[in-house]
């Protein structure tokens, strides 16, 4: 791979992570994992972005019914995702962030297809209704402006 391909791999893999874990540190680390677990296989492409999906979602607490504070750094477009519970946002982030397939989903988050299927439905329902709530956190953070890192 080349020096701008690794680049834009590992920048992917922490957004990725970020999005999954809502924390900076966290990210690293899955980045970290995923690295090393790729360099075993001398693997390429989607390995490195696979295995550090794993890792994120593997080494965060296990409150699957609870959202989390949005971090503050995030463009308020992602910053909303953090106010659904973490299986939306996880469902949510692989499939339409990242594209990835159902079954591979599936296999990432342990759960039947058809589960995925609906809570990511629900999750695309919810966004709209988290708007009002998000705007009211939004007015109180005007005054600083970061750039967006996705």
């Amino acid at each position: 791979m080349r020096s701008n391909e690794i680049s834009k791999t590992l920048d992917g893999a922490f957004r990725a992570a970020l999005m999954l874990t809502g924390s900076m540190r966290a990210a690293e680390h899955a980045v970290f994992h995923g690295i090393a677990a790729t360099e075993c296989y001398n693997a390429e492409d989607d390995a490195l972005l696979l295995e550090t999906v794993k890792a994120a979602i593997q080494r965060r607490p296990n409150s699957l019914h609870q959202s989390q504070e949005p971090p503050a750094h995030l463009p308020l477009e992602l910053r909303r995702l953090f106010l659904l519970t973490p299986i939306s946002r996880d469902c949510f982030a692989l499939r339409i962030l990242l594209g990835l397939a159902v079954g591979t989903c599936s296999r990432i988050l342990h759960r039947g297809v058809e589960e995925i299927e609906e809570v990511l439905c629900a999750a695309l329902q919810a966004l709209p209704r988290l708007e009002a709530r998000s705007r009211a956190g939004a007015r109180n953070n005007s005054d600083t402006r970061v750039d967006p890192i996705w």
